[in-house]
């Protein structure tokens, strides 16, 4: 019987000669076991995909201490529960996460307005991104957009403010005419008054746009204005007659000062007939 067929198929199955890769040397010089069971040293070089890793590698002696390795990483694969405290720090240390709050260091966005940004609500995020275990990056890509969209949303509002300010005046302007000015002079001399009588600085409510861009607010002004020069207010004891024709004269935040000194002033008139009854005692 012919036996060559066989000795060709026993030839086939010889095993090939090692190939020598660029630049790493050949395997049989680098086996990756000794026969006591342990890696041989730099046993991972024999592999070019593995040579990032290689510190890493390094650090493992036997295969059972990279396997247990590897099960650990697949068991936190999973995001753990926050409550998990023990799981979440070993979570932290497996990814490179700060290892406390204080390390996120939110900072301010550059162009973030005061009314944006808040230092204590940057430190609250911060332990919210340490408890979560946040990636450092992520939680600045965070701060950064809401800082841009506080900004964008302040910018509307005060568009909006400075729109139902413009519209209030208009309509002041439209049903005063060519009183406007006085009324509105009036109205300044009024709240100074009304400041220094209660020691408040007047300023801030002159320019809160909640007020300005409420055309009844100055109504209401300069209807309590007229009230005042009406019948001047007294507080504590009755004023002296000179005394308050004195002030009505020389003290700019008297009520009818204004009227007394400005003959064009709609109210110069009655301002001047109370300074005479009061001056001079004269009955109107």
């Amino acid at each position: 019987m012919n036996k060559e067929p066989e000795k060709q198929q026993e030839n086939n199955t010889t095993p090939l000669p090692p190939v020598a890769l660029p630049g790493i040397p050949e395997a049989d010089s680098l086996p990756i076991m000794t026969d006591a069971g342990d890696f041989s040293p730099n046993w991972f070089e024999r592999f070019a995909d593995l040579q990032p890793y290689a510190a890493t590698l390094a650090k493992f002696k036997r295969p059972e201490a990279l396997a247990k390795s590897y099960a650990h990483l697949e068991r936190m694969k999973g995001y753990p529960d926050v409550a998990d405290t023990r799981r979440m720090a070993a979570f932290r240390a497996a990814v490179g996460l700060p290892e406390s709050a204080e390390e996120y260091a939110i900072s301010r966005p550059e162009n973030t307005p005061d009314e944006a940004w808040d230092d204590q609500l940057a430190a609250a995020l911060s332990q919210v991104a340490y408890e979560y275990g946040i990636p450092s990056r992520a939680m600045e890509a965070l701060t950064q957009r809401y800082a841009g969209e506080s900004r964008h949303m302040l910018e509307a509002c005060h568009a909006a403010e400075q729109q139902a300010i413009m519209q209030a005046d208009a309509e002041l302007q439209a049903e005063w005419g060519r009183s406007y000015d006085n009324n509105m002079h009036t109205i300044g001399q009024f709240l100074a008054h009304l400041g220094s009588q209660a020691g408040v600085d007047v300023q801030n409510l002159a320019e809160n746009p909640a007020l300005r861009a409420n055309a009844d607010f100055a109504r209401l002004m300069l209807a309590a204005a007229s009230m005042l020069q009406e019948a001047p207010m007294h507080t504590g004891n009755p004023t002296n007659g000179k005394d308050e024709a004195h002030r009505i004269a020389h003290d700019p935040t008297h009520p009818l000062h204004e009227a007394y000194m400005r003959t064009n002033h709609p109210q110069h008139r009655y301002a001047n007939e109370q300074y005479d009854r009061l001056a001079f005692g004269k009955h109107l």
